[in-house]
């Protein structure tokens, strides 16, 4: 019998093939990721860091198995991010998973690290029950640790991970400092999810002016919706601050807006001179965009009272973002508050760059001067935009108060609403407001390994908008065109057989 030698040598060099891709695979890490974000990948920020250990780190996942979905997939996305950790970090990166439920050492030493077990719903036997489990990480990084208590937004894991290790390897966390004062809202109280997301990076406290100087020198200040006029002498300690190479960000309202009673008026607070000679003009309007958020409003209908939901010009939604800028060209949408618009004709000092970052809709107008707020269920269409909504401006500025005085090389930002990160006045903390300021002090902290990963995001892209004549066809294009290409492939392949069948008569 002839034996197939072809076949048995084919068979033999894909097993080599195979083993040596698998031997490949062992010493060297590769990993496709296609998604806009990279979010299954590990950023260059976090991927220098591990590289650069100089010390052993540990996670220990304290994490419940066989959790039901969508659990599930937290653990398994951990344990692919954590590989990848391992894969660049090397023999300096180690983990490990532990169930503390079936241990009460393990147990005990989750609740030493301050994890918590927490409640999920699970379907057995038919019926839903509630069962605590265990979602943490620990990081430990010398002698020190830092936790994430419950492993949930799988968005921010990297991010959250890579910023207990920078916390864990760097000797001090710069200062964040928010003015207060003049009429500011509490941080703490009003701006939580700021409050501590900056927490996780830096050492963030109220800064107050004492004797005409800050009472605490940060490496970035923030003054977030003064309402009360600052004194002269509180304004030349925010001057001497910039002057002396110190990050500035200022979210300002220059109009006071209120929906309840349908009345605004021009606000002043001093810092308008001030900023207007670093060449950052708010300018005293407010910006209505018919891409804007819906506000409930009562109608009398045949004597009856009835909430009706009606776009409000006056709270834009922007999409539109300065894609060459860092700090903002991954974000996806942010929701204003009463706006005002940076005036991008104002002249700028000799020096000092301006970048625009965020921007209205095409559709949208200002008001100014005389302001009607009222909610209306129509409003003719709106033109003139788009508009600037916030700026960076970077470079030597000069002083507002010493004509021959110029400053030391900074960051500045400035926003024309002062409440986008304010939840007592938004109702919520608006996600993509949130990353913004964040992204924001990041930058001004020249931190820019941060910005690369915070605004990764698992979220569904949101529609480009459309006009109402192209919606039917969008819509009927749906619906018809898959039905179609199915028919018409049944008909391509019947005419094929048919003709075959001709060619074998």
């Amino acid at each position: 019998m002839k034996r197939d030698w072809t076949s048995r040598t084919s068979l033999v060099l894909v097993g080599l093939i195979l083993l040596l891709v698998n031997l490949i695979g062992v010493t060297l890490f590769f990993r496709l990721d296609l998604t806009d974000d990279h979010v299954y990948s590990l950023s260059d920020a976090s991927i220098r860091l591990v590289e650069n250990l100089e010390d052993p780190v540990t996670f220990k996942a304290f994490f419940t198995p066989d959790l039901p979905a969508p659990y599930s997939s937290n653990l398994r996305f951990l344990r692919d991010k954590l590989d990848d950790y391992r894969a660049y970090g090397g023999r300096m990166v180690q983990y490990e998973f532990v169930d503390p439920g079936s241990d009460e050492e393990l147990r005990k030493e989750a609740e030493r690290y301050g994890i918590p077990p927490v409640q999920i719903q699970v379907v057995e036997n038919d019926n839903l029950q509630i069962k605590n489990a265990y979602m943490g990480l620990s990081i430990r990084y010398g002698e020190n640790t830092e936790v994430i208590p419950v492993v949930q937004d799988l968005s921010t894991l990297e991010y959250d991970i890579t910023s207990a290790l920078r916390k864990l390897t760097r000797d001090r966390a710069p200062l964040v400092g928010f003015l207060e004062g003049h009429g500011e809202p509490v941080p703490e109280r009003d701006m939580p999810g700021l409050w501590h997301g900056l927490q996780r990076n830096y050492d963030v406290r109220t800064v107050a002016v004492a004797d005409s100087a800050l009472a605490v020198k940060p490496d970035v200040l923030l003054i977030v919706a003064p309402t009360d006029s600052i004194p002269e002498a509180h304004l030349r300690a925010i001057d001497d601050f910039l002057m002396n190479g110190g990050k500035l960000a200022v979210l300002l309202n220059r109009v006071d807006a209120n929906l309840q009673t349908a009345q605004a008026r021009e606000l002043t607070t001093g810092l308008e001179s001030v900023l207007g000679a670093y060449g950052a003009v708010v300018s005293p309007n407010l910006v209505m965009d018919q891409q804007s958020s819906s506000i409930s409003v009562q109608r009398n209908l045949g004597g009856f009272l009835i909430h009706q939901a009606v776009e409000y010009p006056f709270f834009p939604i922007a999409t539109r973002f300065n894609p060459e800028h860092q700090m903002v060209n991954r974000l996806r949408e942010m929701a204003f508050f009463y706006v005002s618009a940076i005036d991008t004709s104002a002249a700028l000092p000799e020096g000092v760059r301006r970048e625009a970052l965020v921007f209205s809709s095409p559709r949208s107008a200002t008001q100014e001067g005389f302001f009607f707020i009222q909610p209306m269920p129509q409003r003719a269409p709106l033109t003139g935009g788009p508009y600037v909504l916030a700026a960076a401006f970077s470079g030597s500025f000069p002083s507002a108060f010493d004509a021959n005085r110029t400053g030391l090389p900074t960051r500045l930002v400035v926003a024309g609403d002062g409440d986008l990160v304010n939840a007592s006045v938004m109702g919520q903390e608006v996600p993509g407001n949130v990353a913004f300021a964040l992204n924001m002090v990041d930058w001004l902290a020249q931190d820019d390994a941060l910005l690369a990963i915070r605004s990764k995001t698992i979220a569904p892209r949101q529609l480009e908008f459309v006009s109402e004549k192209a919606r039917p066809f969008i819509k009927y294009a749906n619906l018809l065109t898959p039905p179609l290409l199915v028919l018409l492939f049944g008909l391509i392949r019947w005419r094929m057989r048919k003709n075959r069948r001709i060619v074998l008569a």
